[in-house]
């Protein structure tokens, strides 16, 4: 058997679920936890910026997530100078709520790798200095998507990191992009 072949046997061995016929299932505890919250944070790569965010979610089926999130995220002013001009970013902070959809590959309850698709809305507030004296307030719209990694640690309590790329427009003219890095905390009931 070729290495490929144990690999791919391996990965389709931990897909498979496994049930405990040994013993008489508790309905109480062996029903579906429908509901979680969840705390994280992390830094944006590409930038100093970072991000916060909560939300609240509810699991119609063991691998599947639907969340309602809050976010905000800090982008750094920035300035470059080179030898006869300069660049600056205004950065600012970006605050928003979303939906998202998660699915994950094993039930709630084991280690398991997750993907998500969601979208948002909210403002933007740029940063107001001696480059950009006017305060301005921007309309934001988000669509973003990614994946990550959950590890059950006992008592409903799950640890996270996730990744994501997300695509804002800002106003009616500003589009950015951002890559948000999160590990957290989520709770599930």
């Amino acid at each position: 058997m070729t290495t490929q072949a144990l690999m791919i046997s391996a990965a389709l061995l931990l897909l498979i679920p496994t049930m405990a016929s040994g013993q008489a299932p508790d309905t109480a505890s062996a029903r579906l936890d429908q509901f979680s919250v969840q705390a994280g944070a992390g830094p944006l790569l590409r930038s100093d910026g970072y991000t916060l965010s909560a939300a609240f979610g509810f699991s119609p089926l063991s691998r599947l997530d639907l969340i309602v999130s809050v976010e905000r995220s800090q982008l750094p002013f920035t300035r470059d100078t080179f030898s006869d001009r300069y660049s600056v970013t205004r950065g600012g902070t970006l605050t928003s709520v979303g939906a998202e959809v998660r699915v994950s590959f094993l039930p709630p309850h084991r280690v398991s790798p997750y993907g998500f698709a969601g979208i948002g809305g909210g403002v933007s507030r740029p940063t107001v200095n001696d480059e950009f004296p006017s305060a301005v307030k921007n309309e934001l719209r988000l669509v973003y998507f990614g994946g990550g990694l959950r590890v059950p640690i006992g008592n409903g309590l799950t640890v996270f990191g996730d990744a994501r790329a997300m695509l804002g427009l800002e106003g009616n003219d500003g589009i950015m992009g951002l890559w948000p890095v999160r590990a957290g905390l989520a709770w599930r009931f």
